[in-house]
């Protein structure tokens, strides 16, 4: 069916632009949680705590985006809804739990790994949700849906630094939890209009059946080679993207 190019379609517009602002506003505010976590575990003159400080936020900014083949094909197989609602409730359980750790190795598992994997596959359904709404506008829709992680890294940073500094980390690590929470109800508005790859293999079969592999895996694009400098270039490029949200603190 042809995109609405509106109509409910400017709800999920809102709502994806929300999971941009939660998670990449929470990600790119990374510096200022180092910073608060040195604090709070030791010093910052210890330098074998700030290499293991360090590795809390790279480790979670990695899961976001090594995770996103896998959440790619779940969103095929299952849909955008599904995927997103899960993700953005086990998002929600790492950071929640992240705000009782005494020590900075837990943080690899709460912060580092189950909530950068909630994360990453709440993130990746608000992006493929736009095309089954918008077609015409998508590139408009996409303009607005990214806009949403630059205006919460803009404001996050000071809103975190009169939380520590009024209630500590952990419990500010809670009152992010509340922007997960949003995330989760988000989630919940991404009708698909489009049916994933597992309800069309049941059709076909008169039964709920997974589609073969090679559909699940099509790596027939890469034979493109404007696409395999897009898909290697754009990695390559995220290897400096980081590094100024972590050093511009120091």
């Amino acid at each position: 069916p042809e995109p609405p190019e509106g109509g409910w379609g400017w709800v999920v517009m809102l709502a994806a632009m929300w999971c941009n602002g939660a998670v990449f506003g929470i990600q790119n505010s990374c510096g200022v949680l180092f910073v608060s976590m040195l604090q709070l575990f030791g010093s910052s003159e210890d330098k074998q705590l700030v290499f293991k400080t360090a590795w809390v936020s790279s480790l979670s900014m990695g899961m976001v985006f090594f995770c996103s083949p896998i959440v790619s094909i779940f969103t095929d197989l299952f849909g955008c809804r599904k995927v997103a609602v899960i993700g953005a409730a086990v998002g929600l359980v790492g950071l929640f739990s992240s705000s009782f750790v005494s020590t900075i190795e837990p943080l690899y598992f709460t912060y580092g790994i189950l909530f950068a994997c909630g994360c990453s596959f709440a993130y990746q359904p608000s992006l493929v949700i736009l095309g089954h709404y918008f077609k015409k506008r998508l590139g408009l829709v996409n303009g607005i849906v990214t806009a949403g992680s630059s205006l919460f890294t803009v404001s996050l940073p000071f809103l975190l630094r009169l939380l520590i500094d009024a209630v500590g980390l952990c419990d500010t690590l809670k009152v992010l939890c509340i922007l997960m929470f949003v995330l989760f109800l988000a989630g919940f508005t991404y009708k698909p209009l489009v049916p994933n790859a597992k309800d069309k293999e049941g059709g076909k079969k008169g039964k709920s059946k997974f589609p073969p592999a090679k559909k699940i895996c099509n790596f027939s694009v890469f034979k493109v080679l404007s696409y395999r400098i897009w898909a290697f270039g754009i990695p390559a490029a995220l290897f400096g993207y980081f590094v100024p949200y972590v050093h511009l603190v120091s």
